[in-house]
This record gives C-alpha cells, sequence and structure tokens, in this order.
C-alpha cells in the first residue's frame, strides 16, 4: 500500500527545500492495549491557493474505548497513484514559542495536495489522519506497526473522508454527484408511510436513471473509471469506518446517497457498462444475493455472519494494490473482523504485518498457518467445504492471464495461492467429504511441511495416486457466452465432440455403463455442482433428469439440444472457463485446468504409468504404513530431494469417480492400489 515518500520522483518545478522533515520516533506503547500514531493539523487559510502548511502532533489511544467516545479526527482514503511527489507540505514546529517556524517538509503526491486544498477549512485547524504524512514511511518497524493498527485508526476516527479526485476535463464530478443527489431525494420522497406510491416512484427513478445515462453516459463511465473504485485499501478503510463522506471536486454526498446509486445504476437493465464497471457498482452494493460487499458489511455491523478467510479474500480478488504484499495485508481488518476468533487466533500472520519479508515469504507463511487451522474450530462453515481441499484448489485456479504459470517467477510452491494472479475458474464442488476422504492416519494432522515450519518448501499429504491423463481437449466457450449466436455454439460444440469421438471407443462410459454422450454432458457441467440455487436448474431435480431424458430422446445429439436448453449452456460455459475435458488411462472422462497435460500425475524426472493390476506407479514415493509415518516424514526431512515430489496442477471432476468411489475400489483391489506419502513442491 504505501510507498516511500523519500524515494519517489521530485518535480523540477519546486527548489529543494532547506531540509527536508526528519520523523521522531514514535512514543512505544507501555501498556498491550494502547497505540500511539500521529495526527495532522491542517492548519487553515484563507486563500484557496495558499500553501499547505501542518503540524504532526503524537497522539495516543486506548482499544478499549468505550462506544460513547469519539475521536476528534477524520481519517482519509483517497489513492496514491504514481511515486511521483511534485508537491509539498510546510510542517512547522509544536514548540511553544516557535510556533510558526517551519521544521521541514514532506513531499506529497498532486492528488494529495488537491484533497488537503479541498478539506482545508478557513476558520480552525482540520484534524486527520493520512497514511503518506502521518506514518514514517522510511522507518520499515514504524510502517509494519501503524499499518497493522490501520483497521483501528479507521474504526475510532469520527469519519472517514473518500477523496475520488478532482474535477476532470469530462466535468463528470458535477454532473454525476448531482445526479446521486437527485436520484437519493426522489427514492426518498416515496416514504414509509406511502406504499400506495411506491410503484408510481419506481417509474419515475427508472425514468430519471434512463434520462441521465442516455445524454451522460460517457460521463458516468470515466467517474466509474476513477483509480480509488478499484483500490484495495479501500475495503477495510469503508467498512470499518463509523460514517463515510464522498468527496469529488467540489462536490460531497455521504454514503448512503452513493449506495443507491450505485444499485440503480446496477439494476438499470441497461447494457451500457463494461463488466468491470458492473462488477465496481456491484461491489459497492448490497445487489449480490449472499455476498460479503462492502455496503452490506457497513450495514450489518458486527452481527454480520462470519466467514472463513479464503472466502475474504476472493471476494475482493478483483480490488488491485501496488505492493504484491498488500494483496493480503490490506484486508487483514476486515478478515480478522469476519473471521470466527478461534480461526483467527490461530492466524498469527494477520497480527504479524512485515515490510522487510519478500513477497513470497509472506504468501508462504499465511498458506501454511491457514492450512493447519483445526478443523475443529470451523463450527457450521465446515460443511461448506474442506479447508484444505478448498485452499489447494484455490493455488490451481489462480493463475496469471497469460496462461503461464508465473508463481511470482518460481519462488512460491504450487500449494502456495498466488494472490497477485486471477481467479481464472471457481473450483469445483466436490461430493461431501464423508464419501471421500481418506482417513489415513488418526494421530497426525492431515498436512505437514517439510523442512521447518518457519521456512516451508514441501506439503506432504497422503493419498492415492490412481489415474493418468492421457488426453486434454479444450473447449471453446467463447459463443456460448452470446445469446445471439447459437449457430456459432453449436459449431464449437460440434468440433468439440468430434474430437472427443475421435479419442474414445464405443458408445458407452464403462465406469458409470450409461451412455458416452449422456456421461459427458454431465461432466461438461461438473455434475451440476455449480449450478446456481436461483437458476432453471436449481429450481428442482426433475429439470436436470428432463434434460437428459430428452437428450436421449434427441439421440444424443447434444448439439441439437442448445437452442431448447439456454440454461444447459450458460451452466456449462460457466463451469469450462478456464477448463478442458481430460481422458484417462483406466477410461474416464472429466474436466481440469486448461494447462493440465498428458501424462498427469506430474512427476518430476519420471513418467507416471499403469502398472499390471491397473495401480499407478509413481517411483520413490513412499507407501503410507500408519506406524512409521512419522518416521519417512522424517526422512523426506533430511533431504527431500532424493524423493520424488508432485507439482499441483489443478482441481479436477472425474464421472463416476466423486462419490466415494475411489475408496470402494481401493477396499476392492487393496494391495494393488496403497496409500502413499506425496510431497508436492
Amino acid at each position: 500500500m504505501l510507498h516511500n515518500s523519500l524515494t519517489g520522483t521530485l518535480s523540477s518545478s519546486h527548489q529543494p527545500p532547506t531540509h527536508v522533515y526528519k520523523y521522531s520516533p514514535l512514543t512505544q506503547k507501555c501498556q498491550p492495549d494502547r497505540y500511539t500514531i500521529r495526527l495532522l493539523h491542517l492548519l487553515p487559510a484563507d486563500d484557496d491557493n495558499a500553501p499547505l502548511r501542518c503540524r504532526l502532533v503524537e497522539k495516543g489511544y486506548n482499544d478499549h474505548w468505550s462506544h460513547q467516545v469519539h475521536p476528534e479526527y477524520h481519517a482519509l482514503s483517497y489513492t496514491w497513484g504514481e511515486p511521483i511527489f511534485p508537491e509539498v507540505l510546510d510542517v512547522l514546529s509544536n514548540n511553544v514559542g516557535t510556533l510558526s517556524r517551519s521544521v521541514g517538509v514532506i513531499y506529497i503526491t498532486k492528488n494529495l495536495q488537491s484533497a488537503l486544498k479541498h478539506l482545508r477549512q478557513k476558520d480552525g485547524p482540520m484534524l486527520l489522519w493520512v497514511d503518506a504524512i502521518c506514518i514514517n514511511q522510511a522507518d520499515v518497524t514504524e510502517r509494519n506497526s501503524q499499518v497493522s493498527n490501520m483497521p483501528k485508526i479507521y474504526k475510532k476516527a469520527s469519519s472517514t473522508i473518500v477523496w475520488l479526485g478532482d474535477e476532470s476535463d469530462h466535468r463528470d464530478a458535477r454532473l454525476c454527484m448531482n445526479f446521486f443527489k437527485d436520484l437519493h431525494e426522489l427514492a426518498a420522497s416515496a416514504g414509509e408511510d406511502r406504499p400506495s406510491a411506491s410503484w408510481r416512484n419506481r417509474f419515475e427513478i427508472n425514468r430519471l436513471v434512463a434520462d441521465f445515462l442516455g445524454e451522460n453516459r460517457s460521463k458516468m463511465v470515466y467517474f466509474l473509471e476513477r483509480p480509488w473504485f478499484r483500490r484495495r485499501w479501500i475495503v477495510q478503510e469503508v467498512v470499518l469506518a463509523k460514517s463515510v463522506a464522498m468527496h469529488c471536486g467540489a462536490w460531497k454526498i455521504d454514503w448512503d446517497t452513493f449506495h443507491l446509486a450505485m444499485f440503480e445504476l446496477f439494476e438499470s437493465g441497461q447494457e451500457i457498462f463494461t463488466l468491470d464497471h458492473r462488477t465496481t457498482m456491484r461491489t459497492m452494493t448490497g445487489v449480490r444475493s449472499g455476498s460479503r460487499t462492502i455496503t452490506a458489511v457497513r450495514n450489518l455491523g458486527v452481527a454480520v455472519k462470519k466467514q472463513l478467510p479464503l472466502d475474504t479474500l476472493v471476494e475482493f480478488s478483483s480490488f488491485q494494490c501496488i505492493d504484491p504484499r498488500d494483496r493480503l495485508y490490506a484486508l487483514y481488518g476486515v478478515i480478522k473482523l469476519w473471521s470466527p476468533r478461534q480461526i483467527t487466533m490461530q492466524l498469527s500472520e494477520l497480527n504479524n504485518i512485515d515490510y522487510s519479508l519478500p513477497t513470497e515469504r509472506v504468501f508462504t507463511n499465511f498458506a501454511t498457518e491457514l492450512l493447519q487451522i483445526d478443523a475443529r474450530d470451523l463450527g457450521p462453515m465446515a460443511s461448506k467445504y474442506c479447508l484444505v481441499t478448498h485452499a489447494l484448489q484455490l493455488a490451481g485456479a489462480f493463475r496469471h492471464g497469460n496462461g503461464k504459470e508465473d508463481r511470482l517467477s518460481g519462488k512460491i510452491p504450487s500449494w502456495v495461492i498466488d494472490w497477485t494472479a486471477t481467479l481464472c475458474f471457481e473450483p469445483l464442488q466436490h461430493s461431501p467429504k464423508a464419501g471421500t476422504a481418506f482417513k489415513a492416519h488418526a494421530n497426525n494432522d492431515a498436512v505437514q511441511f517439510i523442512p521447518a515450519r518457519d521456512n516451508p518448501s514441501l506439503l506432504v499429504m497422503v493419498g492415492l495416486p490412481f489415474d493418468i491423463v492421457t488426453r486434454t481437449i479444450p473447449l471453446d466457450i467463447s459463443p456460448m457466452l452470446l445469446t445471439d449466436t447459437v449457430h456459432k455454439a453449436k459449431a464449437s460444440l460440434s468440433k468439440f465432440l468430434s474430437q472427443v469421438a475421435g479419442c474414445v471407443e464405443g458408445d458407452w462410459y464403462g465406469p458409470t455403463a450409461e451412455h458416452l454422450i449422456e456421461a459427458l454432458a454431465t461432466s461438461l457441467v461438473a455434475n451440476w455442482d455449480h449450478t446456481p440455487g436461483n437458476s432453471y436448474f436449481g429450481q428442482d431435480p426433475r429439470f436436470i433428469r428432463d434434460f437428459l431424458e430428452q437428450l436421449r430422446h434427441q439421440q444424443y445429439h447434444l448439439p441439437e439440444m442448445l437452442h431448447k436448453w439456454p440454461a444447459y449452456v450458460e451452466l456449462m460455459a460457466i463451469t469450462m472457463r478456464g477448463r478442458s475435458l481430460i481422458l484417462t488411462a483406466k477410461g474416464y472422462m472429466g474436466i481440469a485446468a486448461r494447462d493440465v497435460e498428458a501424462g498427469d500425475i506430474r512427476a518430476a524426472g519420471y513418467t507416471s504409468h499403469c502398472g499390471e493390476n491397473g495401480a499407478v506407479v509413481v517411483p520413490d514415493c513412499f507407501d503410507y504404513r500408519d506406524v512409521r509415518y512419522s518416521y519417512d516424514v522424517a526422512m523426506l526431512a533430511q533431504d527431500p530431494s532424493l524423493y520424488n515430489s508432485f507439482r499441483l496442477v489443478s482441481d479436477a471432476y472425474v464421472h463416476g469417480l466423486m462419490k466415494g468411489e475411489a475408496l470402494e475400489i481401493m477396499g476392492r483391489d487393496g494391495e494393488n492400489l496403497p496409500l502413499k506419502i506425496l510431497p508436492i513442491a
């Protein structure tokens, strides 16, 4: 989040001052529940063009204020932008008798200068907390401590002031902010005591939105593309605030007015916004049912339904930051707010912000702690998913847009989520844990790390190498995302099916004894596991049976079904985004990430193959034996390079293998399918 203001680029338009302001160290806290911050006393000026002058005053606060105590400062939420610091803030002395003497200047960005000039009062000082000024950016130790305190700083400020920027050449600030006010007044005019007028009021709101967008679409687009809306730190800055005031140029509105406008624009039904614009509007409101959006949480406060840290990080993965470590650090405040306390107590990383650590270490440390959370502390959330499985699924799903694996240039293990990447596909929903989980050992954790926990590189798990990918077949889903191009969707699916037909023999799918096309149609939607609850197939299980029955009556001509079943087309496109069909050595089919290759299970330096009895041969892997598991892991720890390790590639749906069938096969074939100790690098 934070730049070092002394290392940025300076403008040649300002002569170097006699000296740069030298920060004094903050007083060390003498009690564990106290913290100290600097407050910016922005001095008044009658002339808008007068130089910015301030005092920096140290202030101590207690963690456990009563609700009646209100600090006197406002916290600023704004965008740093490029690390270019052409403007200066003159810092005056705090000593009595020398109050007007300058003790140095702080270089600031042009956007921050503009914000301070707009917020500066004419008749008295304005007390603010501004990260770039109130934190000594050159002191990493102080920076770590103050960033850790930021959730408390924003939570206990009188208000959070959002600075969206100056008026632009597009004149979007005046038009959009006034439109937001008009919209809010119109919505409020119906009143709760006039329910009979609500339908008329709704028509007026729709007309106002349509008229404004018809004349000023470009202005609204420019407004929504202001950098603040994509800044990752705004999540905690707005969520934790007592109140929020939105400033843009000379105009100001409160958060409720802004939220209502975003809601109405999202619901306008006019296809004039890009996906990025709609994501901005959706995230700023409570539009998405069941989501943890900013406004939904602000309105619910501490009573908000708890969620796991991974859900929070995925929810706001589209928000950006400059320092990649802030992909985690910027959300630690809301993770602590939303996650059950028994879980956050196990994540020491949440209280250990450290900018001296490289990004790969920050990501790996967080993943290590996350994977070791005691499942008994998940409570009701344990029924949602297995935390270890979900974390590993996300490690495969977060990828860089060029299709090539970056993994921070090879510096983080494959089992660690690369939060700098993009979520390229949703993790698959597997069958209930009771049907698929291997209870391999009772006295050891599900995962172990090698070597030492403070610098892990290998994740050690117990599992069954069951099958090998022999062929991958991609499916172009882009035509299926366009409602007016059914013929293109049919052509894409027909090309895909002809490739499948050339790779398999017979009409029947051996593992489930159903027609091959029926098994394929089910695989392409991962056994309907991604079906939204409010979609057609989510309404009643009979609709799925109707689809499969009609597929049989159509002689399994799947492309001919597309125009009759648009709900299936949509579901297939959602499920297959970023994925390909896979075929295996044992005759299974399924779906996995697009970069899965023939020959996976991927073993470093070896080619896995099926043995005589159908077991997958994986050289140099320990067979799992309960009585010697700890000894074998210790052997791995002594020299991990001597043993075969794997790289996590993707989660997968394999048709006929997701409802506990592997356990049945293992029980039937016994010693031919032994469990293995699987090191994942």
